[in-house]
């Protein structure tokens, strides 16, 4: 059995547990001095780099050789990766975000391990107590070194276009030449270009400074070879060859099964899923406090903090099952116990997506609006809490506000995720298909942001308000915010004098 080593100190005559892809550290089979001696070492010497703008669980793992029972243990939070396999954790965070990542890797040695000759075995009692099933016994040397290049899009640019950009420079990082004054040999065009990329590196390999410039990365492109060493010597651990104790010893622990390839694939799956809801979440975010949308952000942070406990629970679920299927205690019905009722919860992809969508449909609205008015130097949005400090400013004595009235609404869906998450009721989490997530599957409702009349009257009154504008700016001050009025669904326009509100 191979596996990768994820920047973790296995060495050869270590001890490690399939189980949960544990070892234990400080702890050989056999003696250093009878280790030493047994060692066979084979040169390698192979170099490769790769490019890809993929940012998904399978291509990291194909990129670190990670296996699928390996994979679960990861997904399972098992694994404390380390080096260059912290890569693994660097997912993005917003859709807008273009990210093109370079590998490199490089293999010095393997080091095999001679059994056949070694001496008594110095930790019997460790293989009696069964805290291990299998030992170390060839490990292939080298380091990994990834460098992710970011780059966000504002609502003006064109994602492709960027990802286009970012692949061609990345591609020719190998080949920019570095002039006597430190500088890239680039075009101007190329320079402007990649001053807008962020950097971010994960190695094997100590820097001096990690690079966060597409400049800096270009140097450190150019030294990845030599920080090694001239014979390999700041090499890590890159890929582990195990046996079975119960070879050596037939009281040993042993792993009596492994978690079938289909299942783990449906696990990453859901973590994914779960990842691209938290994507797009922190992307609305960041597009409601753009246009000062408060109500819209309470909602969606607390649709983001459950988000995350489900995340958690379903990880610590999964950490405590896997070993124990791995021993043989419980099967893998267990854990797909655990995805079907991930399938009935509010938490799956088209249940998040319907209510995700509606919140962007809502701030598409608004923001049309906004758009809208900023040819009009004079309007400024404002959240509900600055325009309550704004009306009361003895600078501005008469204020005209076009007011977003339908913002706070009662979200069943959230009540759902909530009762979900904490029941009141002792088990309700179980047989949910029904229940939680039905405001949202079965609301026919049509949302204020879509409703014809609502929008009709939206957009009279809108234009009513750049009348205004275009008529008193220079005796008014204009701004946009949200206040609830339902009374006046969808907009409204307030004029206030010397803080007090008036008859409109």
């Amino acid at each position: 059995m191979q596996i990768a080593a994820l920047g973790r100190p296995l060495h050869p005559g270590m001890l490690y547990d399939c189980r949960d892809d544990s070892f234990i550290p400080g702890v050989t089979l056999w003696d250093a001095e009878d280790i030493e001696k047994n060692m066979t070492v084979h040169e390698q010497n192979q170099t490769k780099s790769e490019i890809t703008a993929s940012d998904s669980l399978s291509k990291k793992s194909s990129l670190l050789d990670i296996s699928a029972s390996l994979k679960v243990s990861v997904l399972g939070g098992l694994v404390e990766v380390g080096g260059s396999a912290k890569y693994l954790k660097d997912t993005l965070t917003l859709e807008s975000q273009c990210r093109v990542t370079m590998h490199f890797s490089q293999k010095t040695v393997f080091k095999q391990l001679n059994m056949k000759n070694t001496s008594k075995i110095i930790c019997a009692d460790m293989i009696k107590h069964g805290t291990a099933t299998h030992v170390v016994t060839g490990v292939l040397y080298g380091a990994d070194a990834f460098m992710v290049f970011d780059h966000t899009a504002s609502k003006n640019e064109d994602k492709q276009e960027i990802h286009g950009k970012l692949k061609v420079m990345i591609k020719k990082v190998p080949s920019i030449s570095i002039s006597g004054d430190g500088k890239l040999n680039m075009t101007h065009e190329e320079q402007e270009t990649v001053e807008k990329f962020q950097c971010t590196f994960y190695g094997d390999v100590i820097l001096k400074q990690n690079p966060t410039t597409f400049m800096e990365a270009v140097k450190v492109h150019k030294d990845l070879p030599m920080l090694l060493g001239e014979r390999g010597e700041k090499a890590v651990p890159m890929t582990v060859w195990l046996y079975p104790l119960k070879y050596l010893d037939k009281r040993a622990a042993k792993l009596v099964r492994e978690i079938g390839e289909n299942l783990i694939i449906e696990v990453e799956t859901t973590m994914e899923d779960l990842q691209r809801a938290t994507i797009t979440v922190n992307e609305l975010l960041q597009i409601s406090e753009t246009i000062q949308a408060t109500d819209i952000q309470a909602k969606l942070k607390t649709f983001q903090e459950m988000l995350r406990q489900y995340k958690i629970t379903v990880q610590k679920k999964m950490s405590v099952l896997i070993p124990r299927i791995c021993n043989g205690e419980t099967d893998e019905d267990e854990l797909m116990q655990i995805l079907e009722s991930h399938s009935s919860s509010p938490f799956t992809t088209e249940t998040m997506k319907k209510w995700l969508d509606e919140k962007r449909s809502e701030c598409g609205v608004l923001r049309s609006y906004i758009d809208a008015s900023e040819d009009q130097k004079d309007v400024q949005i404002v959240s509900p809490t600055q325009h309550n400090t704004l009306i009361f400013n003895p600078c501005y004595p008469t204020i005209v506000t076009f007011v977003f009235t339908s913002l706070k609404y009662d979200e069943p869906y959230i009540s759902d995720v909530k009762e979900f998450l904490h029941p009141k009721e002792p088990m309700k989490q179980i047989n949910t298909r029904d229940s939680v997530g039905k405001a949202v599957e079965d609301d026919k409702s049509t949302p204020w942001f879509l409703t014809p009349d609502i929008s009709q009257t939206m957009r009279e009154t809108f234009d009513r308000f750049k009348d205004l504008v275009k008529n008193e700016a220079k005796t008014s001050k204009f701004v946009i915010t949200y206040i609830s009025n339902p009374t006046h669904p969808g907009a409204s326009i307030y004029r206030y004098q010397n803080g007090k509100r008036l008859d409109t």
